[in-house]
């Protein structure tokens, strides 16, 4: 599969700007693509701009590509290249899979062993990342907790832990079940509408995986992790782009058993976690 990048120009040559022109350029096996848009383009100038884009692309079977950092800020170019149905990459793939670098980071931040843990997954779909995550995480801790909509699909995967693993899991769909046990709360799957209504203990640790959930209630006073930093090597970073989104277009295309591979062969490590105010400060956890 084809990514390419994505720049915006930095010369000031007037005939790109005024014939919307683009610089298409081959650099270490990657395409890279300059175009005279930036965030203090018009939006009409670079609506036409993204829509000649979009055709080349189109034209080259091409569906995916990387941004720069400032055209990662500017919202029509992103909303144009969406309308054509070109997939941007944002590092958002692999958030499901650092789940348990993700667990590491904060049981090191509470000084405790994960071996002596109880987390309670939210979770409703059951395809090959989340069982990965589930076997994963149930071979770790102490306990682990289901809380999900749909139990019919994940008897297997608990019953396949016991008898396999001598692993028990609790699976429970009841939503207003005692969560004061849990050391930390993963969203895996749960919309904020849903999670909001949990009985969430007002001192809880919730770390969603999909990112940027807010906690309505006005008596919590816990920890919602909403985002987190990824540090990778600094072999694919690149001064223009984001280090996630770089990270993200060497693995896109990998099958999930290699990108978890991947991940623990580079040893990818998480860095500040951010909840509602910015960066949580580590004191926090204790």
């Amino acid at each position: 599969m084809i990514i390419v990048y994505i720049k915006s120009m930095k010369q000031k040559n007037l005939l790109y700007r005024i014939f919307n022109k683009f610089l298409i350029q081959e650099d270490e096996n990657k395409i890279i693509i300059s175009i005279p848009v930036s965030n203090n383009s018009t939006s009409r100038k670079t609506e036409k701009v993204i829509d000649k884009l979009c055709r080349y692309l189109y034209n080259n079977n091409i569906t995916t590509c990387v941004l720069d950092k400032e055209l990662m800020t500017n919202e029509t170019a992103k909303n144009e290249l969406y309308y054509n149905n070109i997939n941007i990459l944002d590092g958002k793939k692999l958030d499901r899979f650092l789940l348990c670098n993700l667990i590491k980071k904060i049981y090191s931040l509470k000084n405790r062993q994960i071996e002596t843990g109880e987390i309670t997954l939210l979770i409703n779909e059951n395809d090959e990342i989340n069982t990965e995550n589930i076997k994963r995480i149930a071979e770790k801790v102490k306990r682990l907790n289901i809380v999900t909509n749909n139990i019919k699909i994940f008897n297997r995967i608990v019953d396949n832990a016991y008898e396999e693993l001598g692993i028990l899991i609790k699976l429970t769909n009841n939503m207003r079940t005692n969560l004061k046990k849990s050391d930390i709360i993963i969203n895996i799957d749960f919309p904020e509408e849903q999670i909001n209504k949990l009985n969430i203990p007002n001192n809880a640790i919730i770390l969603n995986i999909p990112r940027n959930i807010n906690i309505n209630s006005k008596k919590f006073s816990g920890i919602n992790i909403k985002t987190w930093e990824t540090k990778i090597p600094d072999k694919y970073k690149s001064e223009d782009f984001l280090d996630i989104s770089m990270y993200e277009a060497q693995i896109y295309s990998k099958p999930n058993f290699q990108i978890f591979k991947q991940i623990q062969n580079d040893k990818i490590k998480i860095g500040n976690l951010i909840g509602k105010n910015g960066v949580i400060n580590n004191k926090e956890f204790n």
